[in-house]
């Protein structure tokens, strides 16, 4: 899976990170950048730096701030860039969008961008949860086995330090779990994961009515008791961030 970063790792990618954005002149590439809320909050912390978002669906907002640039793009027809191009590539929620083979020809793609020195970091969760009440195991249950039909594993996130760590080029592979809650016992982190994992389950929801028998008009009740219910048995899945440096 990887190492816990040791202090003096995380330090080493902290005063990287940090003194490369402040100087200016660093390319940032987002996989999976979504509506590119991410890009946007950098590019306002860290103006002189360029950032560059890649997505599968047009979801970002027409205007964007002046050093961020969108492209519609498949990342598994490759990215439309030259080697050693960026200082830092993302990767983040694609959990449930590709294979085992994608997720290693995507890694091999993110690492030909990366420049020497530069860092990879993928961001994931493990799509189960824990203190499940009966309509939320239903529904990720649901979610899962819609996602193994594909050939998608949802607990993909499990082989994800050893695809990095076969790659000859990285080094310092390492991961950091966390235990994201899910409702407002868990303050405002747990109200992030609500909505993070509600967002997730309202998006499938119309391709596993059929595993559920449910119907559209029952949408909505479905969504509130599985809203209702990672409240009461405070629910929580688990989050892993994994990075690397490229020699």
């Amino acid at each position: 899976m990887g190492n816990k970063p040791s202090s003096q790792t995380r330090r080493q990618r902290t005063n990287y990170y940090g003194d490369v954005l402040r100087t200016g002149g660093a390319t940032v590439l987002d996989v999976g950048c979504g509506a590119a809320t991410f890009l946007c909050e950098m590019a306002a912390d860290y103006p002189r730096t360029h950032y560059f978002g890649v997505d599968l669906l047009p979801t970002c907002p027409n205007t964007l701030p002046h050093n961020v640039k969108f492209l519609q793009r498949d990342v598994l027809k490759g990215l439309p860039f030259a080697d050693n191009t960026f200082d830092f590539v993302y990767v983040r929620f694609l959990v449930l969008d590709l294979t085992e083979y994608e997720w290693e020809k995507v890694i091999k793609e993110c690492t030909r961008v990366l420049k020497p020195n530069g860092w990879i970091e993928m961001m994931e969760p493990k799509f189960a949860m824990s203190n499940q009440g009966p309509t939320t195991e239903r529904v990720m249950s649901a979610i899962q086995a819609r996602a193994r039909a594909r050939s998608v594993d949802p607990l993909i996130v499990d082989k994800l330090g050893g695809f990095l760590t076969s790659m000859k080029c990285l080094r310092q592979v390492n991961t950091e779990m966390r235990e994201v809650p899910c409702g407002s016992w868990g303050g405002k982190k747990g109200q992030l994961g609500a909505m993070f994992i509600r967002d997730v389950v309202k998006k499938h929801l119309r391709f596993i009515d059929s595993i559920l028998n449910i119907r559209q008009s029952e949408y909505d009740n479905v969504l509130n008791n599985f809203t209702q219910e990672i409240e009461l048995h405070r629910s929580y899945f688990e989050f892993y961030r994994y990075f690397a440096q490229k020699h």
